[in-house]
């Protein structure tokens, strides 16, 4: 497997994967898909925080407070809810960050943020990190939250390639 140290915060290093996702498999519905076609998050949002590797999936219902369904969580889930200090408010800014999470544990194809506790000084964003894409049909409604949405991994990721 091969990848690349690069600088972190406060003198650390991040290793970041280079091999491309592999199929997935023993999943009660045959192998999950592990990238997706779509346009990049960057793209979809007005947002100065670059989030080109991944698309911001939402579901088709117009819901605020949603979550991903328990079944596919459970046989998904890598690791998580990875706090952040952030606000809802702070648009794609959590999502930015979550990306980087993502892109640093091994098999990460996806990640799904919401913030609790909204409007209150405790307010902040959860992360959840997956070994697959999130389907739209995979969300759920839910209380007391807001979702950012799924940020599913792009198949061809446009700050992979060259200029």
């Amino acid at each position: 497997m091969g990848s690349t140290a690069v600088p972190g915060i406060c003198g650390s290093t991040i290793t970041r994967r280079l091999n491309p996702p592999k199929s997935l498999s023993g999943t009660r519905g045959g192998d999950a898909a592990v990238c997706t076609e779509g346009v990049s998050a960057s793209k979809q949002h007005d947002s100065s925080y670059p989030i080109l590797d991944y698309t911001n999936v939402i579901p088709t219902q117009n819901w605020t407070s949603y979550s991903v369904k328990e079944a596919w969580f459970n046989e998904h889930f890598i690791s998580g809810p990875h706090y952040m200090a952030f606000t809802h408010k702070m648009g794609q800014y959590g999502a930015y960050k979550c990306q980087y999470t993502c892109n640093s544990a091994d098999r990460c194809n996806s990640f799904f943020v919401w913030f609790v506790n909204v409007n209150t000084p405790d307010e902040h964003m959860n992360c959840v990190l997956f070994n697959a894409v999130v389907p739209q049909a995979e969300f759920a409604p839910s209380n007391g939250t807001i979702a950012g949405g799924a940020y599913d991994r792009l198949c061809e990721r446009p700050s992979s390639k060259s200029p």
